[in-house]
């Protein structure tokens, strides 16, 4: 799998790989992330992590659609801003989005090794 952050991209082969990879916080303890497969590019899941907070999108290969994680929305604020880059470029993203760290973590090994939308979640559709 392909997998894209602020450092650049690497390739990960095992569930390992995809936990370490995740585990990378290089500026304002934040991340983006990128998942993708070499076959198409797509599916595609993509995750902004801060501090413990995590927002996941999916889009299906098949175009059956884009998907938004959904929160159990206990966050008081009703966005929460994450970073693109390490620049500090901002994405501001309603709060019913944002998931844990170790929903996050779920998700992203299931994607790996299922390569299908996460069902360990909810999702919005877009």
């Amino acid at each position: 799998m392909y997998a894209n952050d602020f450092n650049g991209e690497i390739v990960v082969n095992t569930e390992s790989q995809v936990a370490e990879f995740i585990q990378n916080r290089p500026a304002f303890n934040a991340n983006q992330f990128i998942f993708t497969f070499e076959e198409s590019g797509i599916s595609q899941l993509c995750a902004f992590v801060r501090n413990d907070y995590c927002v996941l999108y999916f889009l299906d290969s098949e175009h059956k659609g884009t998907f938004a994680s959904h929160g159990d929305d206990n966050i008081r604020d009703e966005t929460i801003t994450f970073y693109e880059n390490v620049l500090g470029g901002e994405v501001v993203i309603a709060s019913a989005m944002v998931i844990t760290v170790e929903q996050m973590n779920d998700a992203c090994t299931e994607f790996f090794k299922t390569k299908t939308r996460p069902t360990c979640i909810k999702w919005i559709e877009l």
